[in-house]
């Protein structure tokens, strides 16, 4: 099962500037291929998230603490 670790998350926040789904994914872009921090593997199953929560009109989570289980939660599906 898919799991992003709290630290991975807090980084990802700390990292956005606008908070939203968009801003999310640009940080995440940035990340791909990068051989230290968060593994590929966890960002390539965030991009397309993102993607939907943004085409969903889904709320932007208003702390790292509530993005962790709105990604958490919709990467159980890949379980």
């Amino acid at each position: 099962m898919a799991h992003i670790p709290m630290d991975d998350i807090q980084t990802l926040w700390n990292e956005i500037q606008e908070k939203s789904w968009s801003g999310l994914h640009q940080i995440l872009q940035q990340h791909l291929g990068k051989t230290n921090g968060i593994s590929d593997n966890l960002v390539k199953m965030m991009i397309p998230e993102t993607e939907e929560m943004e085409k969903k009109g889904e709320p932007f989570p208003d702390s790292p603490e509530k993005l962790s289980e709105v990604l958490n939660e919709n990467l159980e599906k890949y379980a």
